[in-house]
């Protein structure tokens, strides 16, 4: 677990699509992550933006084993440059231009100290030894226009390229003006030619799912069996064709073939063994004499997310199944689990077979139980991470939606009771259900079934979002079933909602709804009233000296209250952290100034105890540990760290196991104070200083902490070295 205020970063390496081997590892890349493999003892290790990698969407990799160079490139036109498996250089490439397209680095050939890179825009050449772009031919193709390379090959005094449409040839010399399309001719025409690769005096590439040899101007068919090739490669005196089937090898004396499946691309490593990936997984795989071996570093299986749970010490998250019509998504990707520091992915019970289009999640802090809904079946019922029973149309009060015959559950929430509140979209008859702690089912008829999120405040009241817009309240009171008490309110523009395009709610600690919409935030402060009349709010907040609508008209995809009461908005800008009442924006993260993949967060997750908050994106997970966690009014066992705090350390002094929003004071052996801080939940901070702001001397250090009604007292000591 990271130290407060750090970030990890929890990329999918399962369905890797790219591999290379340096001298000493064999690098692999998944669409989320990048990570390396020992072939000595099979360590792993994630390379991540937090150590300055892009990371994620990685499409090509080539080593230079004469400058011990990695060559990294990526679909955005990054290309970076790792050194002796350690010092890394971005070269921006095509990164940088301002240029619409597709800038993927597809291909590259080390020829010399040049990387000849091959991308839809023409080719580049980078020098290894300067470390920069030193060159490129981008009007080669008919007339002098663009034309896209998927592959280059150096043989004898010619430099080729492949295309689309066939592969063309110019004389490799200085005199040579290679961006002149006029020096450029067309020697072999076929379709979609890749993987250029000279060998011997022959050139090998791919074309028509077909392996060709050209030799003095003719092409002949080495592998007739159609495939899809991942890679082809010169490897100590032979030649190595990696496709799907198969992995052939040429040399002087014929074609061999070891079987294999399925494969994106391959690589051989210093010891000749073969790795691949098949781009579904699991991770990088090597072929030894006797098996094959799958490395993979823990992680979600997928990059796709939908909801996080926002509770618990088993995080939940779930790949989505809903399209934006709430129709199925057919997502069979499933959901992943995140607890004691590891990932799993879909834990197989004889509950989930045949389940897909994971939606929404829970974890209702009563009873201990977490939940996670589909769009196909019901929802599924966890102890843990142990699943210990499906709810559907057989053992539940929820129905299936007519002609389709799919029972989908549409959202989850638990009342103070534990009591547990599913929404059922598209049911004939309640939209609305209610488990009890003892497992008995009540539906309940709320005028539709057109409903999707919910959430219940602390009056009771269940605020549920309209798939058609809109937000329904609904009060049963106190008697779920009996339906002539019950009273119900539609909000929409009439009742201060900014748009009826609803996106998430929570309930906070005070008692507060917030309401996330496409176009910014609503919040009752005064829901008991909400039957009476009372509007929905708009919070203004003084920002950067200028008043405006707290977080103006940014669209909020999902609302998370940590346990300092403090609000975390998922946008399509980033993540936004405001303080308890919404006075002020602490903090906003975007992927400019954090680890965040993409702007866009789709939801948010948090393990409550532990205070680190989850970010689910298109293009994967990232958490930050922040300085709030869950409490209740007593304290737990206190707990400080580091302890000792020893000279040089410059981070926080996190104290744990507080009552809720305790206030702190430190004071040195004498009684002198020397800090005052409250708790955000049961976590407090300090971050090494007096109020004066220098370092105390060292020595022993006591913390007395004080509940908020000041009945309860706690006390700890640390040491603190200067």
């Amino acid at each position: 677990m990271p130290p407060i205020g750090k970030w990890r970063i929890h990329a999918s390496y399962k369905v890797a699509r790219v591999c290379e081997s340096s001298g000493t590892y064999v690098y692999a890349a998944s669409a989320g992550g990048l990570f390396r493999t020992d072939i000595r003892d099979g360590e792993m290790k994630t390379l991540i933006k937090l150590d300055g990698f892009e990371a994620s969407g990685v499409s090509c990799m080539r080593y230079a084993p004469d400058f011990k160079i990695l060559i990294i490139g990526y679909n955005n036109g990054m290309i970076e440059l790792l050194k002796n498996d350690r010092t890394l250089t971005q070269v921006k490439g095509l990164y940088s231009k301002l240029i619409q397209g597709d800038k993927r680095i597809i291909h590259v050939q080390v020829v010399g100290e040049k990387a000849i890179i091959s991308t839809n825009f023409g080719i580049l050449v980078l020098d290894l030894l300067k470390e920069e772009i030193s060159d490129s031919y981008t009007a080669i193709g008919p007339g002098g226009q663009s034309i896209g390379i998927l592959a280059t090959a150096v043989l004898g005094d010619s430099i080729y390229a492949g295309t689309a449409n066939g592969i063309i040839r110019a004389k490799y010399a200085a005199s040579v003006n290679l961006n002149d399309f006029n020096n450029w001719k067309r020697v072999f025409n076929g379709n979609f030619c890749s993987h250029l690769q000279p060998f011997n005096d022959s050139l090998y590439f791919a074309a028509d799912s077909l392996v060709y040899r050209l030799h003095r101007g003719k092409a002949v068919v080495i592998v007739n069996q159609k495939n899809v090739t991942g890679r082809i490669q010169q490897y100590a005196g032979k030649l190595n064709v990696f496709r799907g089937g198969g992995i052939f090898t040429v040399t002087n004396a014929g074609i061999s073939r070891k079987a294999v499946n399925l494969l994106s691309d391959g690589t051989t490593d210093a010891e000749g063994y073969f790795w691949f990936c098949t781009g579904i997984g699991p991770g990088v795989i090597k072929q030894t004499d006797v098996n094959e071996i799958a490395f993979e570093p823990s992680g979600p299986s997928g990059t796709s997310v939908f909801a996080m749970t926002q509770s618990g010490n088993t995080m939940f998250t779930t790949a989505g199944g809903v399209s934006n019509t709430f129709g199925n998504a057919y997502n069979p990707t499933g959901f992943y689990l995140f607890d004691d520091n590891a990932w799993s992915s879909n834990p197989s019970s004889s509950f989930n077979t045949g389940l897909y289009d994971y939606t929404f999640v829970h974890h209702n802090p009563v009873t201990g139980k977490n939940y996670v809904a589909t769009h196909v079946n019901g929802l599924l019922e966890f102890r843990g991470r142990d699943a210990i029973n499906r709810w559907d149309a057989g053992n539940s009060t929820m129905q299936p939606t007519p002609v389709i015959n799919m029972v989908r559950a549409s959202g989850i929430a638990s009342d103070q009771k534990g009591n547990l509140w599913v929404t059922n979209f598209g049911a004939p008859g309640a939209g609305l259900h209610m488990m009890n702690k003892s497992g008995q089912w009540t539906a309940i008829p709320v005028g539709t079934s057109d409903i999707g999120k919910l959430v219940v405040d602390k009056n009771g009241y269940k605020w549920i979002v309209l798939i058609s817009g809109g937000v329904l309240v609904y009060d049963d009171n106190n008697t779920p079933g009996n339906v002539f008490d019950d009273r119900s309110r539609t909000l929409g523009n009439r009742d201060g909602l900014i748009t009826a395009e609803v996106t998430s709610l929570s309930c906070d600690s005070n008692g507060y709804v917030w309401i996330g919409t496409t176009q910014g935030l609503n919040v009752f402060t005064n829901p008991i009233s909400v039957f009476e009349g009372v509007n929905a709010d708009r919070l203004i907040i003084r920002q950067n000296g200028v008043d405006g609508y707290l977080l103006g008209e940014e669209s909020i995809n999902d609302i998370c209250v940590d346990g300092g009461n403090r609000k975390w908005f998922a946008t399509n800008n980033g993540v936004f952290l405001v303080e308890p009442n919404g006075q002020k924006v602490l903090w906003q993260f975007r992927s400019e100034n954090s680890p965040l993949p993409d702007n866009r967060v789709i939801c948010i997750g948090q393990q409550d105890k532990t205070g680190e908050v989850f970010f689910g994106t298109d293009k994967g997970i990232v958490s930050y540990r922040s300085d709030a966690s869950a409490a209740s009014d007593q304290f737990g066992n206190i707990k400080i760290y580091p302890n000792p705090v020893k000279p040089g350390y410059s981070g926080l002094v996190t104290i744990e196991g507080l009552a809720r929003d305790a206030e702190i004071r430190i004071t040195d052996a004498t009684g002198n104070l020397v800090y005052i801080t409250q708790a955000n939940g049961g976590t407090a901070t300090w971050n090494g200083l007096r109020l004066n702001g220098t370092r105390p001397s060292s020595g022993v250090y006591f913390v007395f902490a004080v509940n908020k009604d000041g009945s309860e007292t706690e006390m700890g000591r640390f040491i603190f070295i200067h």
